[in-house]
């Protein structure tokens, strides 16, 4: 988290987002573009947004959030409008792996900076973005699924079933073969469950279907925040009684997670997702700096810290 603690020393330093510096005040810098792939209806998001709309306050710089509906086609056609409107920088959620090329190196001809976050390309560098301001999905896979191999005790032949929203997303991916990892090392692995994103009531449905069609399943293994959120009730309607565990914090799943309705989670801090974006954006197109990549973490949320985040949750957690 070096990174951050930069980006957040050099905020300190502004007052409310005013820098004076011969005569020229912040704003001068333009208005940045977060594209978001999702829905505006996904609670994940709003946390990103709070992250990106305090970095933008702080700085003074304008941020103008905008949401695909999950459609590469949409993203695109938002990515055009905001460099025909000549944005100062560019936040964008890479969720399907060269959709977003052209567009990218149209930007970076023009000098206008390109951040990756929550999401980035499997080629890195090589998509045209210059940074990535997220999770090492991969490594979080890997240690929530060592943790959910010990606490349902899991074993030679066991299936967990791992419910998540869009499973051909690089994130989803990413997140299932740390999972894997981690099971296969005591025999075990994960059955990737499609829910869809549609939201939490279908999400609910989908999964509880699949439990009853499942009743060996030897846990849930969440990989993204919708069916991390129903797990518990999807498991009470199923009438199973297995553990679960899986990504992102809201009120409700930290409520799960204290109540004891849910093992542990992964808070991948979506926050410092927006807010680190928006201020290294400012900080490329205001002094030239080159953005940098910061990891936001792995961190595992259980009973004993879940109470720390529970006051900030839905809007910051």
């Amino acid at each position: 988290m070096a990174a951050g603690w930069v980006a957040l020393a050099a905020l300190g330093a502004c007052s409310n987002g005013a820098d004076h510096e011969n005569g020229r005040s912040a704003s001068t810098v333009g208005d940045v573009t977060l594209v978001i792939y999702g829905s505006v209806g996904n609670p994940f998001w709003s946390k990103v947004v709070a992250g990106a709309k305090e970095a933008g306050d702080r700085l003074g710089v304008g941020v103008n959030v905008q949401f695909a509906e999950n459609d590469p086609l949409q993203q695109n056609a938002i990515l055009e409008t905001a460099l025909v409107n000549r944005t100062a920088g560019l936040g964008i959620v890479i969720d399907q792996d060269g959709a977003y090329d052209a567009n990218i190196a149209r930007a970076r001809s023009r000098n206008i900076p390109v951040i990756a976050f929550n999401i980035d390309s499997p080629r890195g560098e090589a998509s045209g973005r210059q940074a990535f301001v997220g999770q090492d999905f991969g490594v979080a896979g890997f240690a929530l699924g060592k943790r959910m191999a010990s606490v349902a005790k899991l074993g030679q032949g066991d299936v967990a079933a791992c419910p998540v929203e869009h499973p051909e997303a690089s994130y989803a991916a990413q997140r299932l073969a740390g999972v894997n990892r981690a099971l296969a090392e005591v025999g075990a692995r994960c059955e990737v469950v499609n829910t869809g994103s549609i939201g939490p009531e279908d999400t609910l449905t989908k999964l509880t279907q699949y439990l009853i069609g499942h009743p060996r399943t030897a846990a849930v293994i969440s990989l993204g925040s919708l069916p991390t959120e129903v797990a518990p009730q999807a498991l009470d309607e199923a009438g199973v009684d297995i553990p679960n565990g899986g990504f992102d914090l809201s009120k409700a799943i930290v409520n799960n997670v204290m109540s004891g309705r849910t093992a542990a989670v992964v808070d991948q801090q979506p926050f410092y997702q927006g807010f680190m974006t928006v201020a290294q954006l400012y900080y490329a197109r205001r002094y030239g700096l080159a953005p940098m990549s910061v990891n936001t973490g792995a961190a595992i949320i259980d009973r004993k810290n879940a109470g720390s985040a529970l006051a900030h949750s839905d809007r910051v957690r």
